[in-house]
């Protein structure tokens, strides 16, 4: 899960945000403001309670570096494409010797989106205890309402957002389609503990590898996936070896995580 290669703060103070993303920061940090206030006129305990959220978003930030990569991918880029480390914002680079460069300013902002997001959710998480009168109900009720309405929807949120992946297009996106149709469909793999899937790479093989086998018996493309577990944390790569047309999966491997996918 974790990588090998420690970060390093690259001397640009940017990778991936352009002027309307700064644009959308500047909104966001008036919208933070709101927030703090808002909390500031309905508890004492304000201050605590705004740096508790701004604490866990900046520790948001830096698990997202370990536990949402993209790898240096070949898809579309025979030669190769720098990936990239960060979520819900990008905010590091991997070039193609996997040495990993962070820009400063991207994880500010990224720490700020994580930073919004807790405030807001915690101010529904207030009007939610008003609405049911939190304090007149028994341990079991605050419980309960704990697990439903702050813990639950951390759980589940892989079922309703995509992970970073690559985007690409062509043929090797014909083949992502249809091995992640197999996992989910012919393997099973998406379920009960794995709750998304996102692609890592694609790989299409010489035509002619092994022309003794019939083209849907010969492995004609490899395609890499990475599977998510509950709160986004990324549990297995799945290596799906596709027919010589790319249609039908021939066999699912799973690969660790601490380990590349092409051999």
């Amino acid at each position: 899960m974790f990588s090998d290669n420690a970060p390093i703060w690259s001397d640009q103070l940017v990778f991936f945000a352009n002027w309307q993303e700064a644009a959308l920061a500047a909104v966001g940090v008036i919208l933070l403001l709101l927030l703090i206030i808002w909390w500031r006129q309905q508890s004492r305990h304000w201050f605590r309670i705004v740096m508790s959220t701004l604490l866990a978003a900046l520790l948001m930030a830096i698990a997202s570096y370990y536990f949402f990569e993209v790898p240096v991918y070949h898809a579309n880029c025979p030669s190769g494409c720098a990936g990239w480390r960060g979520f819900p914002l990008r905010f590091a680079v991997i070039d193609l010797r996997n040495i990993t460069y962070l820009a400063p300013f991207d994880f500010a902002m990224n720490a700020l989106t994580l930073w919004l997001l807790w405030l807001a959710a915690s101010v529904t998480w207030r009007l939610l205890a008003i609405a049911v009168r939190w304090e007149q109900h028994s341990w079991r009720f605050q419980l309960l309402f704990v697990v439903t309405t702050m813990v639950l929807p951390w759980a589940i949120i892989p079922r309703m957002i995509d992970p970073p992946q690559p985007h690409i297009v062509g043929e090797e996106a014909r083949l992502a389609t249809n091995a992640r149709r197999a996992a989910e469909f012919t393997y099973d793999i998406t379920g009960i503990w794995v709750q998304r899937l996102a692609l890592e790479d694609v790989r299409i093989l010489d035509p002619d590898a092994d022309p003794s086998l019939e083209s849907a018996n010969r492995v004609g493309g490899q395609v890499c996936l990475r599977g998510y577990t509950y709160f986004f944390i990324p549990w297995l790569r799945y290596r799906i070896d596709l027919d010589g047309i790319g249609r039908t999966a021939l066999r699912l491997e799973e690969v660790p995580l601490a380990e590349p996918c092409w051999e």
